[in-house]
């Protein structure tokens, strides 16, 4: 005979927090709920004025049901039984206790079973997981970091300290040629030793950058030309070569030329870094609709599918790059300073044929015809006209 509750004791358990359930198997073998109580019953729409009487595969969803299964078939078999299950998105600790009524008789004739709502524990030890996997991940870039800035820091001191005992020693019996070489490389490696620094000091703060964010109404157009001869000076000879073009009639648009040079000298040297001597690397700047459109791309060593992921990481760099010079900081600071200008930026890349960078910038509407200025100063200078 099966169990039946009295009222009053329905009325405690529907104060219960948790799902309290009792299931009974008949003849056909399948399996009916002959109560179900508590407040995640009521929540879920399953109460035992809904589902008494009604067989679980006809209640529960197939996902539910197939987790409830095969553990309720142990707990006819004489087994406690205790196992996690999905109500809908929520995650329970569900337990199945056999319910013997006879002593001399080993039959069981019903399940007593509860439902306990664990989803914020789930969800706390995935956060948990996470923070882990991102702590292990943070502390494999900060020894690649501590690594690279030593080894970043330690080439550019030895050559000042060489070229600085060279004039100290030697400096009588130097011709004022030595003399000037020896001081040009001490230059050369304070100026490395410098952007080094000035790269290090740039992520550190470019949270309070963004309070110094002064953009202003330009001309994109003349603001990169500008921006990529300045960057061409410094080169002497030219090892690359730029070609810069663009469209007629670009909108004008909302920049911060200060932060615009760092972004576009950054993917120019790395573009140069990573391509082969005398290649060319394609800088093109258009509009489409209400978007700017800035795009850098070369023909270099390329980046890995796994790479790509990290590309903007701060300190990330791959193992494929070690033996060129950098830090890992300078993507990473491009795209804060780009996403500062309300903007964003993707990568496409395949190894040995090439990467491009494409920015995309929110424009100002204008009627008027811009003006484009051009410059042939040490690089090829096209306009992309309409076809």
């Amino acid at each position: 005979m099966l169990l039946t509750l009295p009222e009053e004791v329905r009325q405690l358990l529907h104060l219960v927090q948790h799902h309290v359930f009792m299931i009974y198997q008949d003849e056909d073998n399948e399996y009916y709920f002959l109560f179900s109580e508590g407040m995640i019953a009521e929540e879920f729409s399953i109460p035992t004025k809904t589902v008494r009487n009604q067989t679980l595969k006809a209640v529960f969803t197939h996902e539910t049901y197939s987790m409830f299964y095969p553990n309720i078939v142990r707990a006819f078999n004489g087994e406690s039984i205790q196992f996690e299950a999905r109500y809908n998105e929520r995650f329970m600790l569900v337990s199945l206790e056999p319910v013997k009524r006879d002593r001399t008789n080993t039959d069981i004739e019903e399940i007593m079973g509860s439902a306990f709502d664990i989803t914020a524990q789930k969800k706390a030890e995935e956060e948990l997981r996470t923070a882990l996997e991102q702590e292990r991940h943070l502390n494999i870039l900060k020894s690649r970091f501590i690594y690279t800035v030593s080894h970043e820091f330690r080439t550019p001191l030895t050559g000042i300290s060489v070229a600085s005992e060279l004039l100290q020693h030697y400096y009588d019996r130097m011709d004022a040629d030595n003399r000037l070489k020896n001081i040009q490389s001490i230059r050369k490696r304070t100026d490395e030793l410098t952007t080094l620094i000035e790269s290090l000091l740039t992520q550190s703060s470019a949270e309070s950058l963004s309070s110094m964010y002064k953009p202003f109404k330009v001309e994109p157009s003349i603001v990169c030309e500008e921006i990529i001869s300045d960057f061409q000076d410094t080169f002497d000879p030219p090892t690359h070569v730029i070609e810069y073009c663009f469209e007629p009639h670009i909108p004008e648009i909302q920049w911060d030329k200060r932060l615009m040079k760092h972004i576009i000298r950054n993917l120019l040297s790395n573009a140069i870094k990573y391509s082969k001597a005398g290649t060319t690397i394609n800088l093109q700047l258009y509009s489409f609709e209400n978007t700017v459109i800035l795009e850098v791309k070369d023909n270099g060593v390329g980046i890995s599918v796994d790479d790509l992921q990290h590309i903007f990481t701060p300190f990330f760099r791959s193992y494929r790059t070690e033996t060129i010079k950098g830090t890992g900081l300078g993507l990473s600071i491009v795209k804060e300073f780009v996403e500062m200008h309300g903007g964003t930026i993707t990568v496409e890349s395949k190894l040995g044929e090439g990467t491009a960078f494409k920015l995309l910038f929110p424009s100002i509407k204008v009627n008027e015809e811009k003006l484009i200025r051009k410059n042939g100063v040490l690089h090829h200078h096209h306009e992309l006209l309409p076809a």
